[in-house]
């Protein structure tokens, strides 16, 4: 029996030390999945966040993966505990970094993330930097 190749879409997003969580995070997520590829970075003012006063910096990213759903919400947590993420930071106003899971294959998970303009635009300019090379098939 083969394995399918995943599809996967998650967003990123810091508003403490942000770029250089931004950066560690990426590493980290591309030492594990090989066949990964982001958009680039852009700020954007805090929502759902309201203590916060302070900007996000966001990306979405694209990855395949025979990981379980399960497997890579493991992962994506460990990266945010690595990264210095506690339980209660986001109710702090202050997120070192945020990985959401967005899309699985066809199958939508945070259907309201995926309406946000920063999102959107991320997903286009993965589409146009060729998102559907060989690599992803």
């Amino acid at each position: 029996m083969e394995n399918k190749r995943n599809r996967v879409l998650l967003c990123l997003g810091s508003n403490w030390d942000k770029e250089k969580n931004m950066e560690r995070t990426a590493e980290m997520l591309r030492a594990h999945f090989v066949f990964i590829r982001f958009s680039e970075p852009v700020y954007t003012e805090p929502i759902d966040c309201p203590l916060s006063s302070t900007t996000f910096l966001n990306r979405v990213a694209v990855l395949y993966s025979e990981e379980s759903p399960t497997q890579i919400k493991d992962v994506l947590k460990d990266i945010e505990c690595r990264i210095g993420r506690k339980p209660e930071d986001k109710s702090c106003g202050r997120v070192p970094i945020d990985i959401d899971l967005l899309q699985w294959n066809d199958q939508v998970l945070k259907a309201e993330d995926l309406t946000r303009g920063y999102v959107l635009d991320g997903i286009r300019s993965l589409l146009t930097a060729g998102e559907n090379d060989e690599w992803c098939q």
